[in-house]
């Protein structure tokens, strides 16, 4: 069977598997009619304006699904039904940057009224635990236990089925599992299930399982405050931070590649002259070994990622192509109000980017980013030993410096797969499209870029460690960082 059949197939039972029997409350509700006009906007603006929408699905697959989905329009719908029944196809782009979101009134209507499962968790690996315990229960201790099921189905599974609301590159788990952690699943939970009553927890520390009622999130902060079993979470970290470890080691912690935010949360305010100042003072104190921590880096101002790579490598062409669809789209169902979105301004569309002959726009090399890794080598750069620690949270720009670096063999990486794909992501110029009958909000990324990478990892995978290392429970809430950890115990281990 061919691959692009049985991947269709797939999408097909899948959505087979969707049932309007939760019980969600009181939520406004969309006709049949409605319902097929807005999904017929969704597929035309994923189709004509999403550059990347076929990278992982193909076409076909993408046609059939909807197709699946329209079967299943038949009768009146709540908002929170229709979200759920149309969530799992933006996902099926497989892009991180395109996301799907219920309007804000619904969103406050659900943590306003809505029943949830009281606790926050974390996935680490594909273990769960319990970090924060809202119920009411008393004299047990949840929090740092292992959760071995809910209600009967293992965490794995659970996951699976909440996958369909979570959009992520490619084929990596890691940053799903991460997008669920602290309220997130108990949320998305209720976004699957509707309302439920009451849970049935099994932990693997405990005998019997624990049945735990469903609390309004006024009430679980209640009790979490009241409970206070996990101390509190340490002060923000700069996003900034250079330090000189050993005589021999520095560690730079580059938490984010974002210009505002840099300037608003760092002492530093200028990613430039941080690198500057820091890669100075690695020159002047001979210092043999850089740690780069870019696990929480998901990115920010396109360029930053690049100015950190220029201190590590020689100039190459970062991208093959950097390619929009098209300058602008028009989703039309023939009812509703037609719908433009636009990519590129005049000086954009003009002198940045070529117009192709399948009317798609290329970015051409010119005074800014252009294609190519960066335009100037800096003074200081680095020759000597370099290590990359990375997580599922490492995305976007910080995954694209991963890529670069890992390209070329100019790091070892420890810690977890990255949440950002090695082949490139869709983002950039992302347009908002509001459906005219739901008002469910879909952002939609213009920009492809395609990496010029050697082919030395599986299609739609992050970059992956030479070394993996996945914390404990007790290293998680401590906030501890065992990734850096390993690499000076393996620096000291080498002399």
């Amino acid at each position: 069977m061919k691959k692009k059949s049985l991947l269709a197939i797939i999408i097909s039972l899948l959505l087979l598997n969707f049932s309007f029997g939760q019980d969600y409350g009181d939520f406004p509700i969309i006709t049949p009619e409605q319902a097929l006009n807005d999904l017929e906007i969704l597929h035309q603006g994923l189709d004509k304006f999403h550059s990347g929408m076929y990278w992982y699905t193909p076409k076909d697959s993408v046609d059939n699904a909807f197709k699946e989905v329209k079967k299943k329009i038949n009768k009146d719908l709540s908002i929170p039904e229709y979200y759920k029944l149309i969530a799992p196809l933006v996902a099926l782009s497989r892009e991180g940057h395109t996301n799907i979101s219920l309007p804000e009134n619904i969103k406050k209507t659900i943590i306003d009224k809505a029943s949830f499962l009281p606790i926050t968790i974390v996935f680490l690996k594909e273990q769960l635990y319990c970090i924060l315990d809202g119920s009411n229960l008393e004299n047990i201790v949840l929090e740092g236990k292992e959760i071995e099921s809910i209600n009967g189905e293992k965490p794995i599974e659970i996951a699976k089925k909440l996958a369909g609301f979570l959009t992520a590159d490619g084929y990596i788990k890691t940053s799903k599992f991460t997008d669920l952690s602290n309220f997130s699943l108990s949320l998305y939970y209720f976004y699957y299930y509707g309302n439920v009553k009451n849970f049935t927890l099994k932990f693997k520390e405990i005998e019997k399982p624990i049945l735990i009622d469903s609390l309004q999130l006024a009430e679980i902060r209640k009790n979490v405050k009241n409970k206070q079993a996990i101390k509190e979470r340490k002060a923000k970290k700069d996003l900034l931070e250079f330090k000189i470890i050993t005589s021999e080691t520095a560690y730079l912690g580059v938490h984010s590649f974002s210009n505002p935010d840099i300037k608003e949360g760092s002492k530093e305010k200028n990613i430039e002259n941080f690198l500057v100042n820091s890669f100075e003072s690695i020159a002047t104190n001979k210092i043999k070994n850089i740690i780069i921590d870019v696990s929480e880096n998901s990115g920010g101002t396109e360029g930053n990622e690049s100015l950190l790579y220029s201190y590590l490598g020689e100039n190459y062409q970062k991208y093959k192509t950097v390619r929009a669809k098209t300058q602008n789209a028009i989703l039309d169902n023939g009812v509703d109000k037609p719908i433009e979105l636009k990519t590129f301004g005049f000086l954009e569309r003009t002198f940045v980017n070529k117009k192709m002959k399948d009317g798609s726009f290329e970015r051409r090399e010119w005074i800014g980013y252009g294609l190519k890794a960066f335009k100037k080598k800096p003074k200081n750069a680095f020759s000597g030993k370099v290590y990359v620690i990375i997580s599922p949270l490492t995305y976007s720009g910080g995954s694209e410096f991963s890529n670069m670096v890992y390209t070329n063999d100019l790091a070892t990486f420890v810690g977890e797969e990255t949440g950002g794909g090695y082949y490139g992501n869709t983002s950039g110029y992302t347009q908002e499209l509001i459906l005219p009958n739901s008002k469910i909000e879909v952002n939609i990324p213009a920009l492809q870029f395609v990496m010029n990478v050697a082919p030395k990892l599986p299609f739609g995978r992050g970059v992956i460690p030479h070394h993996e290392i996945i914390p404990t429970f007790e290293q998680y809430v401590n906030e501890e960082n065992p990734s850096l950890d390993f690499i000076l115990k393996s620096i000291e281990k080498d002399k």
